[in-house]
């Protein structure tokens, strides 16, 4: 029996949590999803248990009081997330912010699709690809 896939949801928004969670339960049935209501939040968790390495973070840019690239720098200095992809997760993607956050070290982008099927198609496509390297 394989591990199940283990992924980090920073996200301030309570029904976008819940529509990723529907569509990762979906696409993955041996998924595991943590949230964290945002950066500060996440932060706090993966510092204080460096025993969780998810398999992927995908990671909000719009939140309140650290935004998603605020966060992403400081999750990029954590030594036991070092590997972990982590996916920009917004509702938009200026091609300016989409550059600064790969500079910051984003895996990739993700747009949050109000077509739920697009959506789920896209985080598979994601998660297929980069956890079979």
């Amino acid at each position: 029996m394989t591990a199940p896939l283990q992924i980090l949801l920073i996200d301030d928004d309570d029904d976008d949590r819940e529509i990723f969670f529907e569509i990762v339960g979906e696409a993955f049935e041996h998924s595991v999803c943590t949230f964290a209501n945002g950066g500060q939040q996440a932060l706090t968790k993966v510092n204080r248990d460096p025993s969780f390495v998810p398999d992927f973070i995908f990671l909000d840019i719009n939140m309140p009081v650290m935004n998603g690239m605020e966060c992403l720098a400081e999750l990029k200095k954590i030594p036991h997330l070092w590997r972990v992809p982590v996916y920009m997760y917004s509702t938009s993607a200026q091609p300016k912010m989409v550059a600064e956050c790969r500079k910051l070290g984003a895996a990739g982008f993700v747009i949050k699709e109000p077509d739920l099927t697009i959506l789920k198609e896209e985080l598979k496509k994601i998660i297929l690809t980069d956890h079979s390297e």
